[in-house]
Parts: C-alpha cells; sequence; structure tokens
C-alpha cells in the first residue's frame, strides 16, 4: 500500500504499438499548446486512465468485489508550479470547455466553490484539487497553470469524469510535492490516493462507490484489476494469459450518452440510495445492530448475518462458499419482502416504513 504513483519519462508503457505514434503525438501537441497558452513549457504531465468494466456491474457502492480494467485512453493534465501565487488557471485543448481561475480560499472554507447543480467540465478537477488539499491540510497550496486533454469520450460509460477527479488529484499533490518535502511530510500513496479520489469525486454530487477512481490508480499494464472495498480497500492485478495472437477487449460504443453527473439524482444515486435502503431492512429483519451513523452496506449485512449463524467454509472453495451466502441471502430476501415486491418493487413509503424511519428520517439518513 506505500507504493507511489509511478514517474516515467517514457510513455510506451502506457499504450500498445498501434497506439502509440498518435499518443506520441498528442503528448506533444499538449505540451506545444501550453506553452502557447501560458508562454512556458510545463513542469510535468499527470495521467490517469479510463475503465472499462468486466465484472460487477453496480455493486461496488453496495461493498461487492469489482474485476475492471483500465483502458488507453485518458486525461492528461499539463501543469506548470507558479511559485509567485496560489492562484490556480485551468484550461481544455477542446475550445468548446470555458476555461477555470480562480484564488484558492481557506481551507476552512473549501478552498473552491463546487455547486454540483451546475454540470460544468471544470467541477471535476475542483473536486480533486478540494479533496486533495483537505485530506492534505494544506493552507496555503502554490499555484498551477493547467492545461486539459481528454480521450475518454464522455458519458459512454468509461469513467471520463472519475479519470479527470483523479488526474486532478495527482497533479494537484505533485504540484505540492516541494512543500510537502519542506514540511518534512511524506508524498501520499497511490493507495491513499485513489481513497482521496473516491470521496473528492463525491463533491459534484455523485454518490460513487470506488471502483472508477480504483481502477484510474492503481491498474497494473496487462491485466485487470479485482477490487475489494469492504472491510478495507484492496486491489488485486489479474494478469492476462500470454496467448497467441495476444488477447483483445472490443469495447463497442452505442453512441447513447448517459451523463452520470447529469442523471445521478435519478438514477445513479438513487441506486446507491435504494441499496442502503435494502441493507437497513435486511438488517433489521436479521436482528444485525445498526452504526450509530445508520449508514452502512449490503456487504456488511452479509458478513454480520453468516458470522452471527457460524457460518463454516469447511470443505468449501472460496468461491463455492461465496455462491452459497449469496444464494442464502436471496432467500432471506424472498421471505423479508415476499414475491409481490421482488417482482413489482417497493414504493418509497414502504421502504420507510420496513427501514423503521418516517420518510423525512429517511429521506435525512439517505438522501440528503
Amino acid at each position: 500500500m506505500s507504493e507511489l504513483i509511478p514517474v516515467i519519462d517514457d510513455i510506451s508503457i502506457l499504450y500498445s504499438d498501434p497506439k502509440l505514434a498518435s499518443a506520441r503525438a498528442r503528448w506533444t501537441e499538449l505540451s506545444i499548446q501550453f506553452e502557447k497558452h501560458y508562454g512556458r513549457v510545463p513542469d510535468f504531465i499527470a495521467r490517469s486512465p479510463g475503465r472499462v468494466n468486466l465484472i460487477g456491474e453496480h455493486v461496488d457502492y453496495a461493498g461487492f468485489g469489482v474485476l475492471p480494467m483500465a483502458i488507453e485512453d485518458d486525461c492528461l493534465i499539463a501543469v506548470a508550479v507558479d511559485e509567485s501565487s496560489n492562484d490556480v488557471k485551468l484550461a481544455n485543448t477542446n475550445e468548446k470547455y470555458s476555461p477555470l481561475e480562480f484564488s484558492p480560499k481557506s481551507a476552512q472554507d473549501g478552498y473552491v466553490d463546487i455547486n454540483p447543480e451546475l454540470h460544468v467540465w471544470s467541477n471535476y478537477f475542483a473536486a480533486g484539487y478540494r479533496g486533495l488539499l483537505e485530506e492534505l491540510n494544506i493552507d496555503t497550496p502554490k499555484g498551477m497553470h493547467c492545461l486539459m486533454s481528454g480521450s475518454v469520450p464522455t458519458g459512454a460509460g468509461l469513467s471520463s469524469s472519475s479519470a479527470f477527479v483523479c488526474c486532478s488529484v495527482i497533479a494537484t499533490v505533485k504540484a505540492q510535492e516541494s512543500l510537502l518535502e519542506k514540511n518534512q511530510r511524506k508524498m501520499p500513496s497511490a493507495h491513499e490516493l485513489a481513497i482521496i479520489s473516491i470521496r473528492s469525486e463525491r463533491y459534484v454530487g455523485t454518490m460513487g462507490g470506488g471502483m472508477d477512481q480504483a481502477c484510474s490508480i492503481l491498474s497494473k499494464p496487462n491485466s485487470a484489476l479485482f477490487i475489494e472495498f469492504h472491510p478495507v480497500l484492496k486491489a488485486t492485478p489479474v494478469f492476462f494469459p500470454t496467448t497467441q495472437p495476444p488477447i483483445a477487449f472490443v469495447i463497442a460504443n452505442t453512441l447513447v450518452t448517459s451523463d452520470k453527473a447529469v442523471t445521478a439524482p435519478v438514477r445513479y444515486n438513487l441506486r446507491v440510495v435504494e441499496t442502503r435502503g435494502a441493507a437497513r431492512i435486511l438488517a433489521l429483519a436479521l436482528g444485525i445492530p445498526i452504526p450509530a451513523s445508520g449508514k452502512f452496506h449490503l456487504k456488511q449485512v452479509l458478513d454480520a448475518h453468516y458470522e452471527k449463524i457460524g457460518f463454516s467454509s469447511e470443505g468449501k472453495t472460496e468461491a463455492e462458499a461465496d455462491i452459497e451466502k449469496l444464494v442464502g441471502m436471496t432467500e432471506v430476501v424472498e421471505r423479508v419482502l415476499g414475491t409481490h415486491e421482488i417482482k413489482h418493487g417497493v414504493s418509497y413509503s414502504k421502504m420507510c416504513e420496513l427501514s423503521g424511519l418516517s420518510e423525512a428520517e429517511f429521506k435525512k439518513l439517505y438522501i440528503q
């Protein structure tokens, strides 16, 4: 967990042979455009890739493991550190995105204003910037001149927004490196930066589970990444076998756009609220103590239930034991809810009733 974000001087390890030439041209053009925009060359370029998910759709925020992998499409942010000011200047190589300039506020005031109801591209940079500075408790950050280039299609399910937040976190911590050294503080590990990125993206209004950010920061070349979230974040590379011809994954673009931030209140965040409510309902039915915060997820309920009843995995593989547990939990759900509710769904009022809360209490605990 102490491994740092790697610093490289050859991007050939990041891209496959068919994409390497165009990637080199893009990195070079980013540096050229940066110099034209700011009148100086960048000190460094931060990178964070998008991802595609292989196994485990919409279960990360319920605490269950997932198996995504990073892709070559990525977010790049060229940065020059401004030693004379703590102002931040952000621009995009795509001129349709308006630039952002701000002087950071105090730590107590959150460094930078982020309005999640305004779906602007710069919110994702601001979220990573704010999250990193808050986590490291940096009062007077160094200024940053930034130029962003993104090749991950937006709204295509490849986590362009998370790649941007992660890249912002990485860019910000690198820009503050000398400040940390001056105060005899260590640079955060890649694992720590992944956790910071997960927390940071929630500033834009999405209640993510952490798969996208963990995959973007912790993935290794030529592998998928098995990510576990409970009891702690754990990422294990799953390397692909060597074959001839090499293994290839085809990612098809349906051209249907689904902007997670825009649809969060009625889609993405709604699913998160539903799973949190379900966890509470099942915990009450199974006699499992509910944390003082009132917030926990389905994986915690599953683990607590089988620990309570003394489940034995003796003579079973880990996969066999997990399957048996999941099958057992489906039987619990059928018993608690009944076949009609499972088939037709549970209304908001019914969910509140089953969770032992008034609608106002439920809203305050899980929605606001």
